[in-house]
């Protein structure tokens, strides 16, 4: 009697032994990571349509963190850095959740130096300059924040003060906190000598209040349901093809 054991099979266990914990865990880290960068770009696609006229800031908000061998699961979300501004988690996220809208940071300073009553909020006013995306143009803000002595950071010098440089720049004199019965409303600028010359920059009003707007779980998973599996499937024909190949130099 012959027996035919498995010892002549040592070569091709350990290759298939490699393909299981090697290679096979590499295509799914690999699908699972395309998957996630293409729901990057599902969502900004989505993001011009429920934003209006969304920014580049905002377009590039979302991080992604690839999935790797030991670990496989890959995540989007808004990024929590920022560059001198809210990060992107703060401000979008209440478009994905509802709820009330965080402060902004002129908002923060203004309401610390007593300028912006509690529970108001800043909203462009019918006379401010709008850049492409429909926000307040930057330089105006400095300018009617500095004219109403609205900073209040630790070594920032931005405030108007009586200084020849300061008052040649006239921010303290065309901008000033408008009042209606004795209580602010916003922060308006003088275009004229006479006393309807004025138009209001900055609004104030009561906090603004979101729905969600953004489906971003629904996006999700959709988005993961209908490309992961062929995502996979490249991703293990990839790996057939090395491992056809090391089998062959073997």
């Amino acid at each position: 009697m012959i027996v035919v054991g498995a010892a002549g099979l040592a070569d091709q266990l350990a290759a298939l032994d490699e393909l299981e914990h090697d290679l096979i865990p590499y295509a799914t880290s690999t699908a699972l990571t395309k998957t996630a960068q293409g729901l990057i770009g599902r969502l900004q696609d989505e993001m011009r349509v429920v934003f209006d006229k969304p920014t580049p800031y905002t377009l590039n908000a979302l991080r992604l963190m690839p999935a790797t061998k030991d670990k496989l699961s890959a995540r989007v979300w808004f990024k929590n850095e920022s560059d001198g501004a809210q990060p992107a988690s703060v401000w979008l996220a209440p478009e994905v959740y509802g709820g009330e809208r965080r402060n902004k940071p002129a908002e923060l300073q203004l309401r610390a130096r007593g300028i912006l009553p509690a529970g108001m909020y800043v909203v462009p006013g019918e006379g401010a300059e709008l850049d492409a995306y429909g926000n307040i143009k930057r330089g105006q803000i400095i300018k009617a924040m500095s004219g109403v002595k609205g900073f209040s950071q630790a070594g920032y010098q931005a405030n108007a003060t009586d200084s020849v440089r300061s008052t040649k720049k006239g921010n303290a004199k065309s901008y000033f906190v408008m009042k209606r019965a004795g209580k602010p409303i916003g922060i308006a600028q003088r275009t004229g000598k006479k006393r309807g010359d004025v138009k209001m920059i900055l609004a104030f009003v009561a906090k603004p209040r979101y729905g969600e707007r953004l489906n971003f779980f629904q996006i999700a998973e959709e988005y993961t349901r209908e490309h992961l599996p062929a995502e996979f499937e490249k991703a293990m024909a990839t790996v057939r093809q090395r491992f056809a190949a090391r089998s062959r130099r073997r």
